[in-house]
């Protein structure tokens, strides 16, 4: 499993949660053509349906990297910015514990 994460926010305009998921799931045609990214989840809040979460498992940072400069994160900051009140907040990350995939 890999120990390499990434988790980036997106605080929509409001009411825009929804859209703005819906724009990041529209990526991950490309994601899975990603051998390097084994998972790629996208969570809407329901204590706050305006943020949104994308998460991800890398199979090293060189992955991350790449994931980062590909086509889904062109996608993704091509097309959501216009509905977010808020810059994204990207975190690289390390997993530290986990159960399952």
């Amino acid at each position: 499993m890999s120990t390499v994460a990434g988790v980036i926010s997106f605080k929509a305009k409001q009411g825009e949660g929804f859209q703005v998921a819906r724009l990041i799931a529209a990526a991950l045609p490309h994601v899975e053509r990603e051998s390097g990214t084994p998972l790629w989840q996208v969570l809407q809040s329901n204590a706050d349906p305006d943020i949104i979460f994308l998460v991800d498992l890398f199979r090293d940072a060189a992955d991350r990297d790449i994931h980062m400069s590909g086509e889904a994160a062109k996608q993704i900051f091509a097309t959501v910015p216009q509905l977010l009140s808020e810059e994204p907040r990207i975190h690289p990350a390390d997993l530290i514990a986990h159960k399952g995939v």
